[in-house]
């Protein structure tokens, strides 16, 4: 590790990538910083490995960047900033689904690492104050978002949407459990969060969570509660005029979250729920596979496809004939 400062900033950490024209640091709070070298000064070595922030260091750091109108809670893996109040739930709540996050994986085989540095989430108090703080800080958001995951600060931002302690959080639970999958993932070892990864595939797993029958462990134990009934709604609408040439398209390239969103979203948690349920082990593997890639390394269609082949058959036709007949099964 090394402690370096950039303009105003003081900043430690690990440099993942070091050219003439750039570093890249990765901070002991899991933020990525990109500067060029010239202009970091006093720079000096802190340490042999990367050490994250203590949950504790964390939760101060936090009580610093917000107000006194926030406060700050922690479990063993969480730290969330929030509104003081009811708010503090939060972080048990986010801790609950980590665990389940992470049993599920263990039993289906993964080697899963404990996050280098704790996991932040900030919850602020209504949709404007959200908004506002996503345009500042120079990602401004599209209409309708309720919350989302940032890979390069490593943070959750959402907000509350009037909920009390004592009411079912389940109101705002998709949003919540989307993100947190996409946050756990990338910090466990089962996303690669420096390489490129699969949009598809990223999004179908958090998809997937946001039914109950995985997240909950109160739930049942039928393929019933592993619906994401409304993904499985957005498909069977799109099935009419759904191109034939769909599934490498959908795997080969991210371009369709762009053009077919909604199609898009309804497509990655189809195949993703239809290979979990059909071909586990070949799903887990294949998870693996790519959540190992090199860091820094971009994805090409080319790999995209020969990965994917190489688990699941390059008879594309086939597959696409074998997942609509288990979509029409699904009741």
């Amino acid at each position: 590790m090394m402690l370096t400062h950039v303009g105003n900033q003081e900043l430690e950490g690990q440099p993942l990538t070091w050219t003439k024209d750039e570093m890249l640091l990765l901070s002991r709070d899991g933020q990525l910083h990109a500067f060029a070298p010239k202009y970091a000064k006093n720079s000096k070595k802190t340490g042999t490995v990367f050490r994250g922030y203590s949950i504790m260091e964390m939760r101060s750091r936090l009580r610093e960047e917000f107000d006194s109108s926030f406060d700050v809670s922690h479990s063993q893996h969480f730290v969330v900033a929030h509104p003081k109040g009811v708010w503090s739930v939060w972080a048990d709540r986010m801790e609950s689904f980590y665990r389940s996050f992470t049993h599920y994986m263990a039993v289906r085989g993964f080697d899963l690492a404990d996050p280098q540095v704790p996991l932040v989430a900030i919850v602020f108090r209504n949709k404007n104050e959200y908004y506002d703080h996503a345009a500042k800080s120079g990602s401004p958001l599209q209409p309708g978002t309720l919350g989302h995951y940032d890979p390069g600060t490593n943070r959750i931002f959402l907000f509350d949407a009037g909920m009390e302690a004592d009411q079912d959080w389940t109101a705002s639970i998709d949003t919540i459990i989307h993100e947190a999958t996409h946050q756990t993932a990338y910090n466990v070892g089962v996303h690669r969060r420096f390489a490129e990864q699969p949009r598809w595939l990223v999004e179908g797993l958090a998809m997937m969570f946001e039914a109950r029958g995985l997240w909950d462990p109160r739930a049942t134990h039928t393929q019933r509660d592993r619906i994401n009934a409304g993904r499985l709604d957005d498909f069977r609408y799109f099935l009419e005029n759904r191109p034939t040439d769909m599934l490498p398209k959908l795997i080969s390239s991210d371009s369709l979250y762009r053009t077919s969103p909604v199609a898009a979203y309804a497509e990655a948690w189809t195949l993703s729920f239809f290979l979990c349920e059909t071909r586990p082990k070949e799903y887990c593997e294949y998870l693996q596979r790519v959540g190992s890639r090199k860091t820094f390394s971009t994805y090409p269609a080319r790999a995209r496809m020969a990965d994917f082949a190489s688990y699941f058959g390059s008879d594309f036709a086939q597959l696409d004939a074998d997942l609509q007949r288990f979509v029409a099964e699904l009741k």
